[in-house]
C-alpha cells in the first residue's frame, strides 16, 4: 500500500490537529481512488481483449497463461483494500474533525447519512485514531477497524 507516514503534530501536547489530519486522509482517499479507477480500466480492458480471444475459440487454459490472471486478481484485490482502509481513516478522521469543531455524534451520522449506531463507531475510531493508532489498529471491542 502506497501510504503516507505519520501525520504532522501541531495540536495540543503533540496531538495532530483533526481538521490537518482530516484533509491528509482526504488526500490519500483520493490517491486510492485514482489508483483503483486505473486498476480497474486496465482490467476491463484485459478482460475485454480475453473475450474477444476466447469468442474466436481460444481456450480458457492459454487465455489464463497468456494474461497472469492470478498476478491481476492480486493486484485488484490490493487497490481494494487499499480503498476500503482509506476510505476507514477518512471516516475516522472526518468524525474526528466533526467532534473537535462542537459537534455531535447524531450530527455525524447525518453527515454521513448513517445510523447513530454507525456513527457513534466512526467516533469511536475518531478516538483511537486520536491516541495515534493507525492501519489496520482495532478499537478495544474489536469491531472498528480505522
Amino acid at each position: 500500500m502506497d501510504r503516507a507516514g505519520p501525520r504532522p503534530l501541531a495540536y495540543h501536547q503533540g496531538m495532530p490537529d483533526p481538521r490537518e489530519a482530516f484533509l491528509d486522509d482526504v488526500r490519500r482517499y483520493t490517491e486510492a481512488g485514482r489508483r483503483l479507477a486505473a486498476g480497474v480500466t486496465e482490467f476491463m480492458e484485459m478482460n475485454e481483449a480475453a473475450l474477444v480471444d476466447l469468442e474466436a475459440g481460444m481456450s480458457v487454459t492459454e487465455s489464463f497463461a497468456i494474461r497472469d490472471s492470478a498476478g491481476w486478481s492480486r493486484r485488484l484485490s490490493s487497490l481494494l483494500d487499499e480503498f476500503e482502509a482509506c476510505r476507514r481513516d477518512t471516516r475516522s478522521s472526518a468524525a474526528a474533525a466533526l467532534l473537535d469543531e462542537g459537534r455531535n455524534v447524531t450530527y455525524v451520522g447525518r453527515a454521513f447519512g448513517v445510523s447513530h449506531q454507525l456513527a457513534s463507531r466512526f467516533a469511536k475510531g475518531a478516538a483511537v485514531v486520536a491516541d495515534g493508532a493507525r492501519n489496520g489498529a482495532v478499537s478495544g471491542d474489536g469491531d472498528v477497524p480505522v
